[in-house]
């Protein structure tokens, strides 16, 4: 599916509602990185990139005072602009088309910086290096992201990997996180390990 095109991005704000399954997974999902923000005690500037259709935007405007969202999607901007059209109108949101491995903001802009949903989708190590680093540096403070996590039991009773996907363990992710100057803060919340790959991991950004 083509997420750059108008009807790519239209399919991809429904996807998590075409089935019970994906509501509750997704209701999941958003919960954990509420939590994990909570964990972290994170409020004022928070970057949601990428933002998508803006499913994560009401959830985020819980802590944050200012919510910047970023996608290179063209098509995807337009669904979030309308999903959070009310905030956009009072100030509280801002929408920019940008990269997530360039983003065109200066160190320690945000709070918080948080990732959904786009780790997976980079097989390259240096691809997400660039991504976790760039996370890291517009952030003063803190990263949340999602991740396929290796070892969720939906991963070891399938016993194969999903397609152009990368999946990676707690440690792995740890690991290539520290590099980029993240820590990981335990726990690792995982939506659901029976039938879902999907973590969602706290790190916390080194002192600069």
């Amino acid at each position: 599916m083509d997420y750059g095109t108008a009807g790519g991005a239209a399919q991809y704000r429904e996807k998590h509602r075409r089935s019970l399954l994906r509501r509750l997974a997704s209701r999941r999902e958003v919960s954990l990185f509420d939590r994990a923000l909570g964990q972290a005690a994170a409020y004022g500037k928070i970057l949601d990139c990428p933002c998508g259709a803006g499913r994560l935007g009401p959830t985020l405007l819980r802590r944050a005072v200012r919510l910047v969202g970023a996608d290179l999607s063209l098509a995807m901007l337009g669904e979030a602009a309308k999903a959070l059209a009310a905030p956009a109108r009072s100030g509280r949101v801002a929408l920019v088309r940008a990269a997530g491995e360039a983003l065109p903001f200066p160190d320690g802009t945000f709070d918080a910086a948080v990732c959904s949903r786009l780790l997976h989708h980079l097989a390259e190590p240096e691809r997400r290096a660039q991504l976790l680093r760039e996370l890291a540096r517009v952030s003063a403070r803190w990263v949340v992201l999602s991740f396929h996590d290796a070892t969720a039991r939906k991963r070891r009773l399938q016993g194969t990997r999903p397609r152009s996907r990368v999946a990676l363990s707690p440690e792995q992710l740890s690991a290539e996180a520290a590099k980029a100057g993240l820590i990981l803060v335990p726990p690792v919340r995982r939506v659901n390990g029976w039938f879902s790959l999907v973590a969602v991991a706290l790190l916390r950004v080194k002192p600069r």
